[in-house]
């Protein structure tokens, strides 16, 4: 399972983009907002961050893991991996659902400092204008036929 992230949602690009019917031109803006959202995709070992996908259609995080890290939720049952009294993992058994647990993810901030979850909306917030205007200068190149 992983995070596919379909649309972008912001009024005043939004109808020319749904209305833009070019791949190449949509490629370029999905790997634009691939390359924006990456500061805020949490990383430790980088597994998350580095198996994304990126097509016209959307941004997709392709870890198993991608919704949970998303959600900023732990799910368990998670049982402690131990080495010489530390725990160095967690486990969960296989078959078994995980659930919500109530407990926030406490993300790494060492490799991405802005890492957290629900991170386009924290993206957004935060340098939605940068996006935006990088945005809209692909698509005035696309209208001067560029």
């Amino acid at each position: 399972m992983g995070l596919k992230i379909e649309s972008i949602n912001f009024l005043d690009i939004e109808k020319q983009l749904e209305s833009l019917d070019d791949p190449d031109t949509m490629q370029q803006v999905h790997n634009t907002y691939a390359k924006f959202l990456d500061p805020y995709v949490p990383m430790d070992e980088g597994v998350l961050a580095h198996d994304v996908t990126v097509t016209p259609e959307y941004v997709q995080y392709n870890s198993p893991y991608a919704h949970y890290m998303y959600t900023g939720i732990v799910y368990g049952p998670n049982i402690p991996i131990m080495s010489d009294g530390e725990i160095v993992g967690y486990w969960s058994p296989p078959n078994q659902a995980k659930h919500p647990t109530g407990a926030s993810i406490d993300y790494s901030k060492e490799k991405h400092p802005l890492a957290t979850h629900h991170w386009d909306k924290a993206a957004m917030d935060s340098q939605g204008d940068v996006f935006k205007s990088d945005v809209k200068k692909i698509l005035q190149n696309k209208l001067k036929g560029g």
